[in-house]
């Protein structure tokens, strides 16, 4: 409703405690708790206590003085005060006949009893046949009054008048039926007669013309029609002629409610666009739908959530929110997916997705893009949903973005501002947390519980004794994060997949899920971390998995096995070896999956050469390598074992020939980059440390990833880090980045506990580094290339130290180190001449 002044009045924004307060006044020994159940029983709709409330008002005599005066809800509400013991309360009394019985009707501004509104009617309306003041029973077909004892039909029974007109106009049905009909529709005699007379005035009204009768015959049509006639016609819409059902009457026929809500247009008080009246305001303004459904005080407290909203659900004491409310389950008639559908008793239901898209869309007033209507200008002109979020300047920020909340006093607020103001804060309604709630008035953290117990529960909502273990491992994490993770429709789904398993999750029961491997693998590797799952090196069980899908192309099955066991024994057994000591890295990974898919494709191509590995010449191998040099080099490993193991004779893939050639940057640009990580103008701290120490120790980026939080120690004079065998000082600013890194390191994983890990440098997913990939794309969105740049660090640091220095501090192998020397030109001797020549300058 509209404010009358610049503050609402009371009766109108809270008339329940207004009601209340004023009882509790004159009632002193009733308790505030049977006050409010007595006022909640005496009306249900809020517009019913609103008038109360701005009667006791103006009049709170009116609870004790007995005057037949105000609303019907006043004697409802004494009579429920006097129910629980309320002695001072006085019923009112009929202005007319001074008795305390119920007074429905007014004679003006006094409410009369029922009997003296009967008498006050009959006096007025005497029967037009024997002149008597008697109680009105009928009226005739000139409208004129009737008692009962002169129906207008005289001595013929109302029910046979209208089966008489039945019948002549559809001889099929039969008297009974047509009888049984009218006595369905119309109940009460005074209905009967009025049915009967007008067919007696117009008996074209069973063939077409029944919107000009009464509502009562087009009830008696459509059971009619119901009951198998044939000639009677249901009446079309006077007004659109559409055929809908004619329930409301428009200029003395019945219109169907698309025509009647058209003559009920008025130019809505508070939004200025003419639309049907929903109600009106305190001064008698009208209002439409939206505005009155957007009034905030019209709005009530949510059961569900605890918020202040527009209630879009009632049932008993429930009054549910637009947030709280969510239609029953239903595989909808559309998609034939199980979703919460609209008319989900019906025999169509439909989810909100599909309700959505049968809405035409509409020319966007802002945009000119056709596209769903999420609002409305003043004027009526549609705005789609981007337009309709128009930017305001925030009170806190002051940048121009779309509004999300008010302040105490009404200042706009961004969302950022508005999540950090404290009003943005409320007690969830299951643990009285006061923190920025979730949904339904949960909560973070019990929204997390609520939605882990509905996806890995069962039917009847709990969580089997083999599931408890990952529901408490994802309960330990960021409640926020994995609630945007679960989000998304994949993780919803894999959860629900679990859950439909039987026994222990195990690795085999997350390798045979169907669903992307991506969510298989972040589900595992948060379980894997915390400790539901044994450890396993994920690379090795990828590349298993991946052998028999990638030999399946060969046909033969005596090849397949040849080229089976290439890859077990050749690749497999050392990195199953190895995997004792370390991981797989995804070097060898790549090179691996190279191989044998080079090895797939030399059988292939041999097969469609009608020939095969056993019986190919080196002709035919010079032929492979005759195309794609580079990629079909890659197939020698393959043949050289096959030669060895007398699955091919006398064939040989020549070693290609290497690129000597070094990629390496110049000095200047080295240091450039140096500089600009140095200074770090918006770059994360992350990226930072591991250009540096790609830029000044040559460290690869797949170790760099790979750096322990015990590699890093701190002195009061220095901080250091194990590189190689021996720890390296690092200099200033690199020492305090690396310091800030171990301080304000965080992972990334929405699943588990993102924080309880090893690494300097966390990843996406649970108890795991980052990869050097994410490293590498990092560095080179900067401009820096890994290799180029670590070969020319290299090249600087072996002109400068010897090799055993290098492999000591940096973590080369000596072999390796030596021959960086060697490149760089440097040697033990002159090394040995340089700390000579420091000795002497030192005793001189």
């Amino acid at each position: 409703m509209r404010q009358q002044h610049d503050q609402p009045l009371r009766f109108v924004t809270d008339p329940t405690a207004l009601i209340a307060e004023l009882v509790l006044a004159i009632e002193h020994e009733l308790s505030p708790a049977v006050v409010a159940e007595a006022i909640a029983s005496t009306a249900k709709m809020k517009s019913r206590h609103r008038k109360l409330a701005e009667a006791l008002s103006r009049d709170p005599d009116l609870l004790t003085s007995g005057r037949p005066e105000g609303p019907v809800t006043i004697q409802k509400l004494i009579r429920a005060l006097q129910a629980v013991g309320a002695t001072r309360v006085v019923l009112p009394r009929c202005a007319h006949c001074g008795k305390q019985h119920r007074l429905p009707n007014l004679d003006g501004d006094q409410r009369i009893c029922a009997y003296c509104q009967m008498k006050q009617a009959a006096a007025a309306n005497p029967c037009v046949i024997c002149g008597r003041t008697a109680h009105v029973a009928s009226h005739d077909h000139l409208g004129r009054p009737r008692c009962a004892l002169h129906p207008d039909t005289g001595n013929q029974d109302p029910v046979d008048v209208v089966c008489d007109h039945a019948a002549a106009v559809d001889p099929g049905l039969t008297r009974a039926e047509v009888a049984a009909a009218v006595r369905a529709t119309c109940q009460m005699p005074a209905h009967q007669r009025q049915l009967a007379l007008a067919l007696e005035d117009n008996p074209r009204l069973l063939t077409g013309e029944g919107a000009r009768g009464p509502h009562k015959l087009i009830l008696l049509i459509e059971d009619l029609l119901a009951r198998g006639a044939r000639n009677i016609v249901l009446p079309a819409c006077p007004f659109c002629g559409t055929d809908r059902k004619l329930r409301h009457g428009l200029d003395g026929q019945r219109a169907c409610r698309a025509c009647y809500e058209k003559f009920r247009l008025l130019p809505c008080s508070r939004c200025g666009r003419t639309k049907p009246v929903a109600t009106r305001t305190v001064d008698d303004q009208p209002l439409c739908h939206p505005c009155t459904r957007a009034d905030p005080v019209n709005h009530e407290p949510c059961t569900g959530c605890g918020r202040t909203a527009n209630i879009v659900r009632r049932k008993g004491d429930q009054r549910l929110c637009g947030r709280c409310f969510r239609p029953p389950t239903a595989v909808c008639a559309d998609c034939g997916r199980r979703r919460p559908c609209y008319f989900a008793q019906s025999k169509a239901p439909r989810c909100e997705a599909c309700s959505n898209r049968l809405r035409p869309p509409q020319t966007c007033s802002r945009c000119g893009n056709e596209r769903s209507v999420k609002a409305r200008l003043p004027d009526g002109g549609p705005l789609c949903p981007s337009c309709s979020r128009v930017p305001v300047t925030c009170h806190i920020c002051g940048r121009s973005k779309p509004l999300i909340g008010r302040g105490p006093n009404g200042e706009a607020l961004c969302r950022v501002c508005y999540d950090k103001h404290p009003i943005a804060r409320r007690n969830c309604v299951q643990c009285g947390a006061l923190e920025r709630l979730y949904h339904h008035g949960l909560c973070n953290s019990c929204a997390l519980d609520r939605q882990l117990t509905a996806l890995l529960g069962g039917p009847d909502g709990i969580v089997r004794p083999d599931l408890e273990p990952v529901f408490q491992c994802l309960h330990r994490g960021d409640p926020l994060s994995l609630l945007y993770w679960l989000r998304e429709p994949v993780p919803r789904r894999l959860l629900a997949a679990l859950a439909a398993e039987k026994g222990p999750v195990t690795h085999d029961l997350l390798d045979g899920l169907q669903h992307p491997a991506k969510a298989v693998r972040h589900l595992r590797a948060a379980l894997a971390a915390d400790g539901v799952l044994p450890a396993r090196d994920e690379r090795l069980a990828e590349l298993e998995r991946w052998l028999p899908r990638a030999v399946a192309r060969i046909q033969d099955p005596s090849e397949r096995q040849v080229v089976r066991g290439f890859a077990s024994w050749h690749h497999m057994r050392r990195l199953r070896r190895d995997a004792e000591k370390r991981s797989v890295t995804l070097h060898q990974s790549v090179v691996v999956r190279r191989e044998v898919k080079a090895a797939i494709q030399l059988i292939v191509w041999l097969r469609a050469r009608s020939t095969s590995l056993a019986t190919c010449t080196q002709h035919d191998i010079d032929d492979w390598l005759a195309t794609d040099i580079w990629v079909r080099y890659l197939a020698r490993t393959f043949l050289v074992w096959s030669v060895r193991n007398r699955h091919a004779h006398h064939v040989l893939i020549p070693i290609p020939p290497k690129d000597t050639s070094m990629a390496i940057i110049e000095q200047d640009q080295r240091w450039a980059h140096v500089r600009r990580l140095v200074k770090g103008d918006g770059i994360d701290t992350a990226t930072r440390v591991a250009g540096l120490l790609l830029l000044l120790f040559a460290q690869p980026l797949s170790r760099t990833s790979q750096i322990r939080l015990d590699q890093v120690t701190r002195t009061e004079n220095r901080v250091a880090l194990k590189l190689g065998s021996h720890w390296t000082d690092l200099p200033p600013p690199l020492d305090a980045l690396v310091l800030e890194l171990v301080q304000q390191r965080h992972g990334y994983s929405s699943l588990g506990r993102s924080d309880d890990h090893p690494w300097l440098f966390p990843g996406m997913a649970g108890g795991q580094p980052i990869s050097s990939r994410q490293l590498m794309r990092k560095l080179t969105a900067l401009g820096i290339k890994a290799r180029p740049a670590r070969n020319t660090t290299l090249m600087d640091l072996s002109a400068e130290l010897p090799a055993v220095v290098l492999s000591r501090l940096l973590g080369l192998h000596i072999s390796r180190a030596e021959k960086w020397t060697k490149e760089a030109g440097s040697t033990r001797a002159d090394y040995a001449a340089e700390l000579s020549r420091r000795g002497t300058d030192t005793h001189m």
